[in-house]
């Protein structure tokens, strides 16, 4: 191989992108131990005042851990890390490449980079988001120039331009087949991920530390539980109501040395919303007491500071979901061809390597197949795994009552991990009384997928009665995603915060 064939460039270009990772990975890591730290203190004063804290303070222990934090701090390294590295490295190479340092160029640049920066704080500072727009680009550029000096460019800068374009047409491809279906991502989950044990472990180890780095970013609409600060309320009476309403909105009244999300005082029969000493809102007691709901709302979207944040980072997910895709299913396979064949060659057969990995992982969609129930029952007897998870997504999409199919009975106790999931979620449709003994063995269930879902399916069907059976989850479970959804099943069950102990 000749020094003027691309894998020297895929050199360099993978030296940028761990450069920009290794940034982005000491920024997140950072700044989602602290936040794990208030985290882990604000869950120990709800658990102290006697409230469900969720998670539990068996899991809140881990939040004290560096690894939860490196963990967390992944997601957002591979998602909106992993997004800017890659944009700041393409904004070098149209710099340096193309304009040739060229002035007006770099000026432009400039403008668009403290655009994004003002853009993301235009609700108040976003830190890690802010301080990745400002390092990773700071120091991508200086050693993008040093990688790739100007008497290696004609050789080596068409490696970056390769990868762009090509990986552009494999987007819009993938995009224009799957429309950007949140059912594809459900295919690579039940159809790849959870079918072996590789798979099953990049998705647990996704679950078990996703959470760290979404609370860090979570408005307070999107927590399950918020803290507030009643105790400047002279009158017991008014005191009191307040505390029954915001708990209705998982508000819990903590003591004032708590350093509370929330901070409530009157002063000239107005209520005044303070949230980190900073007078966020004001408006009459009669009018907050009228609509309590269209008030804390507000005080939430005001103090939304990392809503632009979130988007970034859900459209790095798509950008890094297909930067994985492309890198396993064309990336991989070009170099080994590489080695033994040209250019357009290993080019031509990669492309229809790739094509053939993604029909083959895809290929157990519904999409808009018809089924009749005798087909859905053959599909259920069906010694085919695939067959049997279509049939089953079949039922939930189509909101079919899964007890009509015996066959489901079987598949609770010998059926693969996405058919136990696709069964829970499907006993939610219907509300029959072969449903309750059902969701109580998949709340047994080995994995923790499966029981997130019966507890979806308890919640939807609301029986008051399960109340306790999903209180007591969520105080001995050790999987934080498994209590989240505890707690929302029991909000949909009707249960509200009270003083447990």
């Amino acid at each position: 191989m000749n020094n003027q064939q691309i894998p020297v460039g895929n050199f360099r270009l993978l030296i940028l992108l761990l450069i920009g990772f290794i940034v982005a990975q000491f920024l997140s890591t950072v700044h989602i131990f602290f936040s794990n730290a208030d985290f882990h203190n604000t869950l120990k004063a709800v658990h102290d005042a006697g409230y469900l804290a969720v998670p539990n303070m068996h899991v809140a222990q881990s939040l004290t851990d560096f690894s939860s934090a490196f963990n967390g701090g992944l997601f957002f390294s591979l998602t909106s890390g992993l997004c800017l590295t890659i944009l700041a490295v393409f904004a070098a190479w149209i710099w340096h490449i193309p304009f040739h340092k060229n002035r007006s160029v770099l000026i432009i640049l400039l403008l668009i980079w403290a655009a994004s920066i003002l853009m993301v704080n235009q609700n108040g500072f976003s830190s890690l988001i802010t301080v990745y727009l400002i390092l990773i680009p700071c120091t991508i550029f200086p050693v993008f120039g040093r990688l790739f000096p100007i008497h290696n460019r004609d050789s080596s800068w068409y490696a970056i331009f390769y990868h762009i374009a090509l990986f552009i047409l494999f987007s819009i491809s993938i995009g224009y087949v799957s429309q950007i279906k949140a059912e594809k991502f459900l295919d690579i989950r039940d159809f790849l991920l959870l079918r072996n044990p590789t798979g099953n472990k990049l998705n647990a180890f996704y679950y078990d530390n996703s959470l760290y780095s979404a609370n860090y970013f979570k408005s307070f609409s999107q927590q399950l539980i918020k803290t507030c600060d009643l105790n400047s309320i002279q009158d017991k009476h008014l005191r009191q109501k307040l505390s029954h309403i915001f708990k209705r909105f998982d508000y819990i009244p903590l003591p004032s040395s708590v350093q509370a999300d929330l901070t409530l005082t009157i002063k000239q029969n107005s209520i005044n919303f303070f949230h980190q000493k900073e007078d966020v809102l004001a408006v009459s007691v009669n009018d907050f007491l009228n609509s309590p709901k269209q008030w804390i709302k507000q005080f939430e979207s005001i103090t939304d500071r990392h809503a632009i944040f979130r988007m970034i980072t859900m459209a790095s997910l798509f950008f890094a979901g297909s930067v994985l895709l492309y890198s396993i299913t064309f990336l991989f396979p070009l170099s080994l061809i590489r080695l033994f064949a040209t250019p357009f060659t290993a080019t031509i057969l990669a492309a229809l390597i790739c094509v053939l990995i993604l029909f083959i992982t895809f290929k157990g969609s519904t999409g808009n197949a018809h089924y009749t129930l005798d087909k859905i029952a053959t599909m259920l007897k069906s010694e085919d795994s695939t067959a049997r998870i279509q049939a089953l997504r079949y039922i939930v999409d189509h909101k079919m009552d899964i007890t009509l199919f015996p066959e489901y009975e079987t598949l609770i106790i010998n059926g693969s991990t996405p058919e136990r999931y696709w069964i829970a979620k499907s006993l939610s449709i219907q509300d029959t009384k072969n449903n309750r003994e059902a969701l109580l063995k998949l709340l047994n269930d080995k994995h923790f997928n499966v029981v997130c879902m019966a507890l979806y399916s308890m919640g939807k069907l609301g029986k008051k009665g399960e109340i306790p059976i999903v209180l007591d989850i969520i105080k001995t479970s050790r999987n934080w995603y498994v209590q989240w959804y505890a707690y929302k099943a029991l909000r949909n069950l009707g249960w509200q915060q009270e003083i447990l102990n």
